[in-house]
């Protein structure tokens, strides 16, 4: 399943490339990075046939504990939500 974060800014002294880091840490076996550009990364979630609520759930904590901004979102099957709703 792809994930796509979209995020206008990042924290104070966090880069995309931290940002990337910090993502690949917390997929661990679960998932990669398939992309990034200006003000996105796309993520794939492994094992499409469980439920992948686990993994979206694991990067939404992420986003917030990094304390991205309230306009940041996820997009799945091209729905975007935030990452705090």
């Amino acid at each position: 399943m792809d994930l796509k974060i979209l995020y206008t800014t990042l924290p104070d002294g966090m880069d995309q490339a931290a940002l990337k880091r910090g993502l690949e840490q917390v997929l661990e076996e679960d998932g990669w990075l398939t992309g990034s550009g200006p003000g996105w990364v796309e993520l794939e979630l492994e094992d499409e046939r469980q439920n992948p609520k686990y993994g979206i759930l694991a990067v939404k904590h992420y986003l917030q504990q990094a304390q991205l901004p309230p306009d940041t979102q996820i997009e799945l099957t091209g729905v975007a939500v935030g990452i705090y709703e």
